[in-house]
Protein backbone atom coordinates (compact mmCIF):
# COMPACT_ATOMS: atom_id res chain seq x y z
CA UNK A 1 0.00 0.00 0.00
CA UNK A 2 1.46 3.39 -1.03
CA UNK A 3 1.94 6.32 1.30
CA UNK A 4 -0.82 8.94 1.40
CA UNK A 5 -0.21 11.99 -0.78
CA UNK A 6 0.89 15.10 1.12
CA UNK A 7 -1.39 18.09 0.55
CA UNK A 8 -0.92 21.67 1.77
CA UNK A 9 -3.54 24.38 1.89
CA UNK A 10 -3.23 27.72 0.11
CA UNK A 11 -2.02 29.62 3.19
CA UNK A 12 0.79 27.11 3.78
CA UNK A 13 1.86 27.16 0.13
CA UNK A 14 1.90 30.97 0.12
CA UNK A 15 4.07 31.06 3.27
CA UNK A 16 6.44 28.45 1.78
CA UNK A 17 6.67 30.37 -1.53
CA UNK A 18 7.56 33.58 0.32
CA UNK A 19 10.16 31.70 2.34
CA UNK A 20 11.71 30.15 -0.79
CA UNK A 21 12.01 33.57 -2.43
CA UNK A 22 13.58 35.10 0.70
CA UNK A 23 16.03 32.21 1.10
CA UNK A 24 17.04 32.42 -2.55
CA UNK A 25 17.86 36.10 -2.07
CA UNK A 26 19.83 35.40 1.14
CA UNK A 27 21.79 32.36 -0.17
CA UNK A 28 22.05 32.67 -3.93
CA UNK A 29 25.05 30.30 -4.19
CA UNK A 30 24.94 28.24 -0.98
CA UNK A 31 22.63 25.24 -1.51
CA UNK A 32 23.33 23.82 1.95
CA UNK A 33 22.18 26.91 3.81
CA UNK A 34 19.33 27.39 1.35
CA UNK A 35 18.09 23.86 2.07
CA UNK A 36 18.55 24.32 5.84
CA UNK A 37 16.38 27.43 5.68
CA UNK A 38 13.81 25.72 3.42
CA UNK A 39 13.45 22.74 5.75
CA UNK A 40 13.14 25.09 8.75
CA UNK A 41 10.55 27.17 6.88
CA UNK A 42 8.45 24.13 5.91
CA UNK A 43 8.71 22.78 9.43
CA UNK A 44 7.61 26.14 10.89
CA UNK A 45 4.56 26.15 8.60
CA UNK A 46 3.55 22.47 8.72
CA UNK A 47 5.18 21.20 11.91
CA UNK A 48 6.91 18.31 10.12
CA UNK A 49 10.15 17.33 8.44
CA UNK A 50 9.46 15.53 5.17
CA UNK A 51 11.53 13.28 2.94
CA UNK A 52 13.97 14.36 0.22
CA UNK A 53 11.46 13.60 -2.56
CA UNK A 54 8.94 16.06 -1.11
CA UNK A 55 11.48 18.91 -0.96
CA UNK A 56 12.68 18.18 -4.50
CA UNK A 57 9.09 18.17 -5.74
CA UNK A 58 8.43 21.39 -3.83
CA UNK A 59 11.38 23.15 -5.50
CA UNK A 60 10.37 21.76 -8.89
CA UNK A 61 6.64 22.70 -8.71
CA UNK A 62 6.41 25.64 -6.29
CA UNK A 63 9.85 27.20 -6.75
CA UNK A 64 9.23 28.52 -10.28
CA UNK A 65 6.04 30.22 -9.07
CA UNK A 66 8.21 32.20 -6.64
CA UNK A 67 10.78 32.94 -9.36
CA UNK A 68 13.33 30.42 -8.01
CA UNK A 69 15.06 27.90 -10.26
CA UNK A 70 17.17 25.67 -8.00
CA UNK A 71 17.56 21.91 -8.26
CA UNK A 72 19.97 20.56 -5.62
CA UNK A 73 20.92 16.93 -5.80
CA UNK A 74 19.19 14.27 -3.74
CA UNK A 75 22.27 13.61 -1.50
CA UNK A 76 22.51 17.34 -0.72
CA UNK A 77 18.82 17.43 0.24
CA UNK A 78 19.20 14.28 2.35
CA UNK A 79 22.17 15.74 4.23
CA UNK A 80 20.13 18.87 5.01
CA UNK A 81 17.31 16.67 6.34
CA UNK A 82 19.76 14.80 8.57
CA UNK A 83 21.10 18.09 9.93
CA UNK A 84 17.55 19.30 10.70
CA UNK A 85 16.69 16.03 12.46
CA UNK A 86 19.91 16.17 14.49
CA UNK A 87 19.24 19.75 15.62
CA UNK A 88 15.60 19.18 16.62
CA UNK A 89 14.17 15.61 16.56
CA UNK A 90 10.74 15.32 15.06
CA UNK A 91 7.73 14.81 17.33
CA UNK A 92 5.73 11.69 16.65
CA UNK A 93 2.45 12.35 14.81
CA UNK A 94 -0.51 12.34 17.15
CA UNK A 95 1.52 13.13 20.29
CA UNK A 96 0.46 15.86 22.70
CA UNK A 97 3.44 18.02 21.62
CA UNK A 98 2.20 17.98 18.04
CA UNK A 99 -1.29 19.23 18.93
CA UNK A 100 -0.97 22.48 20.90
CA UNK A 101 -3.68 25.07 20.75
CA UNK A 102 -3.40 27.41 17.73
CA UNK A 103 0.05 25.99 16.93
CA UNK A 104 -0.24 26.43 13.17
CA UNK A 105 -1.43 30.02 13.56
CA UNK A 106 1.45 30.81 15.90
CA UNK A 107 4.00 29.24 13.52
CA UNK A 108 2.66 31.24 10.59
CA UNK A 109 2.82 34.42 12.69
CA UNK A 110 6.35 33.76 13.95
CA UNK A 111 7.89 32.63 10.65
CA UNK A 112 8.17 36.17 9.17
CA UNK A 113 9.34 37.50 12.55
CA UNK A 114 12.17 34.97 12.69
CA UNK A 115 13.13 35.71 9.08
CA UNK A 116 13.14 39.42 9.84
CA UNK A 117 15.26 38.86 12.94
CA UNK A 118 17.78 36.73 11.06
CA UNK A 119 17.84 38.96 7.97
CA UNK A 120 20.90 40.99 9.18
CA UNK A 121 22.84 37.77 9.82
CA UNK A 122 21.90 36.44 6.37
CA UNK A 123 22.91 39.76 4.80
CA UNK A 124 26.30 39.71 6.54
CA UNK A 125 26.90 36.13 5.44
CA UNK A 126 25.93 37.06 1.87
CA UNK A 127 28.32 40.00 1.95
CA UNK A 128 31.03 37.70 3.31
CA UNK A 129 30.45 35.30 0.43
CA UNK A 130 30.53 38.16 -2.09
CA UNK A 131 33.72 39.49 -0.49
CA UNK A 132 35.46 36.14 -0.76
CA UNK A 133 34.29 35.79 -4.35
CA UNK A 134 35.63 39.26 -5.21
CA UNK A 135 39.01 38.63 -3.52
CA UNK A 136 38.36 40.95 -0.53
CA UNK A 137 40.01 40.60 2.84
CA UNK A 138 39.08 37.40 4.72
CA UNK A 139 38.00 39.23 7.87
CA UNK A 140 35.58 41.65 6.18
CA UNK A 141 32.59 39.38 6.83
CA UNK A 142 33.53 39.07 10.48
CA UNK A 143 33.71 42.85 10.82
CA UNK A 144 30.29 43.21 9.19
CA UNK A 145 28.86 40.46 11.42
CA UNK A 146 30.18 42.23 14.53
CA UNK A 147 28.71 45.50 13.32
CA UNK A 148 25.32 43.82 12.77
CA UNK A 149 25.26 42.13 16.20
CA UNK A 150 23.42 45.00 17.97
CA UNK A 151 20.80 45.04 15.23
CA UNK A 152 20.48 41.28 15.41
CA UNK A 153 20.12 41.40 19.20
CA UNK A 154 17.42 44.09 18.95
CA UNK A 155 15.57 42.09 16.30
CA UNK A 156 15.68 38.97 18.47
CA UNK A 157 14.40 40.91 21.48
CA UNK A 158 11.60 42.29 19.33
CA UNK A 159 10.77 38.76 18.19
CA UNK A 160 10.65 37.56 21.80
CA UNK A 161 8.40 40.49 22.70
CA UNK A 162 6.06 39.59 19.84
CA UNK A 163 6.01 35.97 21.01
CA UNK A 164 5.09 37.08 24.53
CA UNK A 165 2.32 39.29 23.15
CA UNK A 166 0.99 36.38 21.11
CA UNK A 167 1.02 34.18 24.22
CA UNK A 168 -0.84 36.87 26.19
CA UNK A 169 -3.40 37.24 23.42
CA UNK A 170 -3.80 33.47 23.32
CA UNK A 171 -4.37 33.36 27.10
CA UNK A 172 -6.89 36.22 26.80
CA UNK A 173 -8.73 34.34 24.07
CA UNK A 174 -8.81 31.23 26.28
CA UNK A 175 -10.31 33.27 29.13
CA UNK A 176 -12.94 34.72 26.82
CA UNK A 177 -13.68 31.23 25.54
CA UNK A 178 -14.15 29.98 29.10
CA UNK A 179 -16.47 32.89 29.89
CA UNK A 180 -18.45 32.19 26.72
CA UNK A 181 -18.78 28.52 27.71
CA UNK A 182 -19.96 29.49 31.20
CA UNK A 183 -22.51 31.94 29.75
CA UNK A 184 -23.68 29.24 27.36
CA UNK A 185 -24.16 26.78 30.24
CA UNK A 186 -26.12 29.36 32.27
CA UNK A 187 -28.27 30.19 29.28
CA UNK A 188 -28.89 26.49 28.70
CA UNK A 189 -30.00 26.02 32.32
CA UNK A 190 -32.32 29.03 32.07
CA UNK A 191 -33.83 27.75 28.83
CA UNK A 192 -34.31 24.29 30.34
CA UNK A 193 -36.05 25.81 33.36
CA UNK A 194 -38.35 27.85 31.12
CA UNK A 195 -39.13 24.78 29.06
CA UNK A 196 -39.97 22.83 32.23
CA UNK A 197 -42.34 25.57 33.40
CA UNK A 198 -43.94 25.70 29.97
CA UNK A 199 -44.47 21.94 29.97
CA UNK A 200 -46.02 22.12 33.45
CA UNK A 201 -48.37 24.89 32.29
CA UNK A 202 -49.35 22.84 29.26
CA UNK A 203 -50.03 19.82 31.48
CA UNK A 204 -52.16 21.91 33.86
CA UNK A 205 -54.05 23.37 30.93
CA UNK A 206 -54.54 19.85 29.60
CA UNK A 207 -55.96 18.69 32.96
CA UNK A 208 -58.35 21.68 33.02
CA UNK A 209 -59.44 20.99 29.47
CA UNK A 210 -60.08 17.35 30.36
CA UNK A 211 -62.24 18.38 33.32
CA UNK A 212 -64.19 20.80 31.12
CA UNK A 213 -64.70 18.08 28.54
CA UNK A 214 -66.01 15.69 31.20
CA UNK A 215 -68.41 18.36 32.51
CA UNK A 216 -69.63 19.07 28.98
CA UNK A 217 -70.22 15.33 28.47
CA UNK A 218 -72.20 15.12 31.72
CA UNK A 219 -74.30 18.14 30.75
CA UNK A 220 -74.99 16.61 27.35
CA UNK A 221 -76.15 13.42 29.05
CA UNK A 222 -78.42 15.38 31.41
CA UNK A 223 -79.88 17.25 28.44
CA UNK A 224 -80.65 13.97 26.66
CA UNK A 225 -82.28 12.57 29.83
CA UNK A 226 -84.48 15.65 30.24
CA UNK A 227 -85.51 15.47 26.58
CA UNK A 228 -86.47 11.82 27.02
CA UNK A 229 -88.54 12.64 30.14
CA UNK A 230 -90.22 15.53 28.32
CA UNK A 231 -91.10 13.25 25.43
CA UNK A 232 -92.46 10.64 27.83
CA UNK A 233 -94.60 13.23 29.67
CA UNK A 234 -95.86 14.58 26.35
CA UNK A 235 -96.83 11.08 25.22
CA UNK A 236 -98.54 10.36 28.55
CA UNK A 237 -100.47 13.64 28.42
CA UNK A 238 -101.50 12.95 24.85
CA UNK A 239 -102.73 9.47 25.83
CA UNK A 240 -104.71 10.81 28.83
CA UNK A 241 -106.24 13.53 26.62
CA UNK A 242 -107.33 10.91 24.12
CA UNK A 243 -108.87 8.82 26.95
CA UNK A 244 -110.73 11.86 28.30
CA UNK A 245 -112.06 12.62 24.83
CA UNK A 246 -113.32 9.03 24.54
CA UNK A 247 -115.01 9.22 27.99
CA UNK A 248 -116.55 12.58 27.07
CA UNK A 249 -118.05 11.01 23.92
CA UNK A 250 -119.45 8.11 25.93
CA UNK A 251 -120.99 10.50 28.48
CA UNK A 252 -122.61 12.52 25.72
CA UNK A 253 -124.11 9.36 24.28
CA UNK A 254 -125.51 8.38 27.69
CA UNK A 255 -126.90 11.86 28.21
CA UNK A 256 -128.57 11.72 24.82
CA UNK A 257 -130.02 8.31 25.69
CA UNK A 258 -131.33 9.57 29.05
CA UNK A 259 -132.90 12.58 27.35
CA UNK A 260 -134.70 10.29 24.98
CA UNK A 261 -136.00 8.14 27.90
CA UNK A 262 -137.14 11.23 29.75
CA UNK A 263 -138.91 12.50 26.67
CA UNK A 264 -140.64 9.16 26.23
CA UNK A 265 -141.65 9.12 29.89
CA UNK A 266 -143.17 12.59 29.56
CA UNK A 267 -145.09 11.54 26.50
CA UNK A 268 -146.41 8.49 28.27
CA UNK A 269 -147.57 10.54 31.20
CA UNK A 270 -149.27 13.02 28.99
CA UNK A 271 -151.29 10.36 27.17
CA UNK A 272 -152.76 8.74 30.26
CA UNK A 273 -156.34 9.80 31.38
CA UNK A 274 -156.66 12.11 34.29
CA UNK A 275 -158.81 9.77 36.35
CA UNK A 276 -156.42 6.96 36.03
CA UNK A 277 -153.97 8.85 38.02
Amino acid sequence: MGRPRIEWNDAQLLAIMNGIAALDRDFPRDNARFLDGLIAEVRAVTGRVFGATNYSRLLRDVGPQAGVQRHPSAPTVQQAILRAQALAPMAQPGSAENRPVDLELMRQALAPVVREALAPLYASQRERGNGHAGGAAPDRGDVNAMAQQPLLQAALEDAHARIRRLEQDNAHLHRELGEAHAARDLAGEHVNRLLGELHASIERAGVGATALAQTATQLAGTERFLKMQNDAVRLQASGEADALRAQNGQLRERIDHLLLEVDQYRRTLSTRPTGSR
